[in-house]
């Protein structure tokens, strides 16, 4: 993709999964895998995974070709950007904790400490 439409690509995409995975339980569908109290794969979770999978893989995927960027600011800040890894590395062990175990409400917390630091890097990575 070019300049930065892969941005608006991957920005575009998960946000609609979010907005599919936001729906209320009544609407979702039926459980197709169930994954532990209070969490479960229904159908529209599962159409979800298509456009949020898509997105970040792009997103990603961008974000790697241009891991120069992401050393040179953390080289030039690098407790900021030991904070940023640590604080992904806390958020996505966060999420999946509270998929799996009864850290049932923790993933809220995963979730923000892990949209900061992909947000964070998203941002280096776009700059020219």
């Amino acid at each position: 993709m070019r300049s930065r439409a892969w941005i608006a690509f991957s920005i575009v995409a998960v946000l609609l999964a979010l907005s599919l995975l936001a729906l209320p339980a009544h609407l979702e569908g039926p459980v197709l895998v169930p994954i532990s109290p209070g969490h479960a794969l229904t159908r529209v979770d599962a159409v979800a995974l298509l456009p949020l999978l898509s997105g970040v893989a792009v997103m990603y995927g961008g974000i790697w070709t241009r891991r120069e960027r992401l050393l040179q600011s953390a080289g030039n800040r690098p407790g900021i950007g030991a904070l940023t890894v640590f604080g992904a590395g806390a958020g996505l062990g966060l999420l999946l904790a509270s998929s799996f175990s009864s850290f049932f409400r923790w993933w809220a917390i995963g979730a923000a400490l892990l949209a900061v630091t992909t947000t964070t890097a998203l941002a280096i990575a776009a700059r020219r």
